[in-house]
């Protein structure tokens, strides 16, 4: 019975193989992280040192044939006391358990491919499952203790360490002996039963899955230590390719046809160098030198046609009047740019020119932002994907490049672009514990329950929000509040400074304006981020209308519900009074895990409570507006007052004003009791804010307003 093959539209329908999740273990920040991976482009995000390059790092070393090397601290903090239970059980006699509980390094790569066809390449050695419908391969890469090695581990060691096992151990005793006793080894595993695996070669491992890796550090504006151009470097790593190519090839064309001209250019100079030579013989001998005069000497020329290239060809631009400029003429983005686009394509040549190619190819770049203006960085990454086509076609190829692209950005332009579903953020744990709070977890936002995925999209597309890379985060109203927030900040941490205090200055706080309206759509996002917020908002106090019967706005001691659907869904009710509300937040903001509502409260126990920002500042610093101060006024009178100074000012007039033109004026205390209790909140990364002000900072603020 003959197998029954595929028709012409399924083979147009086969997917090649794809990396479709990693999961690592013990990896530096990467105590226990799984990351899963888009088909084409899969961006990293989060604040500086939370494991983004971390990543990049242990699937280039893990994935890659030849000898690796690591130390004790390429070893997550959190795994360090697993050396000490490990000690522990072999001092006790139980080796087998003590090989058990010594920690390894590892990453596991998940990969699915279409079970249609009959031949899988360099796949095949990969595979272990006996299962028609199973269409997935795993790959364990594991960096552990050696077979037999367990002895000279611990060798040395007394038995008294049994109590007395800390870091000092690790350093002098355990950490000189990793790099020799402990080795890589790779496995391939039955995705239909994790029991059965195979030991699999390195070669193999690379044979299926190529990995390249963009640096950000690029040598661009090093002019000094950067002897020849470096765009010179990646022609000659493309000639190199083209070199080895198959016969009959456009790369083995272009290389046969180099070398030709190169040897007729040889041939002339040499000679042209010889007939030099001899009449110059006739000079040598007369120095009588012995074993100069007697002998006679030909000359011969070597041109290296792998390293012409990168010496001799740069990269010209035209200028004015015919006069050409040199590369380092050019602007760093331009130069970036270019750098980038060409090791992408000396990386599919390289991939390209093998025979058998491999199944997928992982390129990680890493900051590609790097010079580059945003409008630039957003046409960047949207293009990406648009490459694993555009090269093949420039070759003249008809199979596409199979490449998924990482790349680690700290670029909101870059993230904004790439969209949801391709991000996943790196965020540092929150924990009291040390060891728990130096490891990362990665989040795919696709998965974030509960978020209007489609709404944030689009909204820190327009805004340009860097929520990504912050280490707190502040929700405003409108115009008044992103004028007015930032000075009160500067005051705030001014009147700190002179009391020895931390600052929010010294922190990366983004301030985001988001309208009362649409608040309460960042909750479910926040929460998944672990992001210390602050909401700023008004308590938008409301009265049923005489005439109209609908809700109208009013003095707080008048109202008798908020408009503010963002405190509403706060605190999950749809009808709350003014007076309710200031009773929840009498004796301090309120409070839901990691963020803190501030919304209007009055100025002195029992006095009068502002509507909006304006009424409140008013209240706040009666002196500046000639409030009137008369004994005899109520509460409601007073709110009264201040509303009708309010009107007389245009929004922004107002904060102009008071945030710029006039400096002596007091923070409205519900501001000022939002911004205390975000400065005493505690990081991101689980440790307590400190004052950055002694250490090597920037003098600049970190306050970023959007």
């Amino acid at each position: 019975m003959s197998t029954a093959q595929p028709t012409q539209s399924q083979e147009m329908r086969l997917r090649p193989p794809a990396v479709t999740k990693v999961e690592v273990k013990n990896f530096r920040l990467l105590q226990n992280a799984t990351v899963t991976f888009d088909e084409d482009v899969t961006v990293c995000v989060g604040r500086n040192n939370t494991g983004k390059t971390s990543l990049a790092e242990i699937l280039s070393k893990f994935l890659r044939p030849g000898e690796i090397s690591l130390r004790l601290e390429d070893f997550s903090i959190g795994s360090h006391a697993e050396f000490a239970e490990a000690y522990r059980a072999y001092v006790a006699g139980d080796e087998t358990a003590a090989r058990e509980l010594l920690p390894e390094i590892s990453t596991t790569v998940f990969l699915s491919y279409d079970g249609m066809g009959e031949e899988y390449g360099n796949l095949a050695p990969l595979i272990v499952d006996l299962d028609p419908e199973c269409t997935k391969v795993i790959i364990a890469v594991r960096y552990a203790l050696k077979p037999g090695a367990m002895k000279d581990f611990f060798r040395d060691a007394s038995a008294a360490l049994t109590e007395e096992w800390g870091e000092p151990v690790l350093i002098s005793l355990v950490g000189p002996r990793i790099p020799h006793l402990y080795e890589r080894t790779a496995v391939a595993i039955d995705p239909t039963d994790p029991v059965n695996s195979r030991t699999i070669s390195m070669r193999e491992v690379a044979q299926a899955i190529k990995v390249d890796f963009v640096k950000a550090q690029r040598g661009l504006d090093d002019e000094k230590e950067r002897p020849n151009d470096q765009i010179g470097k990646i022609l000659e790593s493309l000639f190199m390719v083209a070199a080895k190519a198959d016969d009959g090839s456009f790369l083995k064309d272009f290389a046969n046809r180099t070398e030709s001209a190169l040897k007729e250019i040889v041939e002339s100079l040499d000679t042209h160098l010889q007939d030099l030579y001899s009449k110059m013989a006739p000079t040598v001998e007369e120095f009588g030198y012995p074993g100069l005069g007697n002998r006679n000497f030909a000359t011969r020329t070597t041109l290296d046609t792998k390293r012409l290239l990168s010496n001799f060809t740069s990269i010209k631009y035209p200028g004015a009047g015919g006069v050409e400029l040199p590369e380092s003429y050019s602007g760093l983005g331009s130069r970036n740019l270019l750098m980038i686009l060409l090791t992408l394509f000396s990386y599919y040549r390289e991939y390209a020119s093998r025979g058998n190619k491999p199944c997928v190819h992982l390129v990680f770049i890493e900051e590609p932002e790097a010079h580059l203006h945003p409008q630039m960085q957003e046409t960047f990454i949207h293009q990406l994907g648009v490459f694993k086509k555009r090269f093949p076609v420039a070759d003249g190829e008809e199979e596409s490049w199979n490449a998924q692209f990482l790349v680690t950005t700290h670029s909101a332009h870059i993230a904004n672009r790439a969209g949801f579903p391709a991000i996943r953020y790196f965020r540092l744990n929150d924990s009291v514990d040390y060891q728990e709070s130096t490891s990362s977890s990665v989040l795919n936002l696709a998965e974030a329950p509960g978020v209007d995925t489609d709404f944030l999209h689009k909204y820190l597309t327009l805004t340009r929000a860097d929520l990504f890379f912050a280490d707190k985060a502040i929700l405003i109203e409108g115009t008044t509040e992103r004028i007015f927030i930032p000075a009160a900040i500067a005051e705030l941490d001014e009147k700190g400074q002179k009391e020895g205090a931390a600052s929010l200055s010294s922190q990366y706080v983004s301030i985001m304006e988001v309208g009362g309206a649409y608040a309460h759509l960042f909750y479910p996002f926040l929460d998944f981020l672990g992001l210390q917020t602050l909401v700023i908002t008004d308590i938008d106090s409301a009265k049923t209308g005489a005439e109209s019967k609908q809700l109208e706005s009013c003095c707080v001691r008048e109202g008798v519900s908020t408009t503010n659907e963002g405190i509403k869904k706060w605190f999950d009710k749809s009808d709350l009074s003014p007076s309710e509300l200031l009773k929840e937040a009498e004796e301090s903001i309120p409070v839901d895990g990691m963020r803190g509502l501030a919304y209007q409260v009055p100025e002195v126990a029992g006095g009068p409570c502002g509507r909006t920002f304006e009424d409140a500042f008013i209240l706040a610093n009666p002196a500046l507006f000639n409030l009137s101060s008369a004994g005899a006024q109520s509460n409601l009178e007073k709110e009264r007052q201040a509303r009708s100074l309010a009107k007389k000012y245009k929004k922004s007039d107002f904060a102009l004003t008071f945030a710029i033109s006039q400096q002596d004026w007091e923070i409205p205390r519900y501001i000022k009791r939002g911004l205390e209790w975000l400065l005493d909140r505690m990081s991101s990364n689980g440790s307590t804010d400190v004052d950055l002000s002694e250490k090597d900072v920037s003098g600049t603020s970190q306050v970023v307003v959007r």
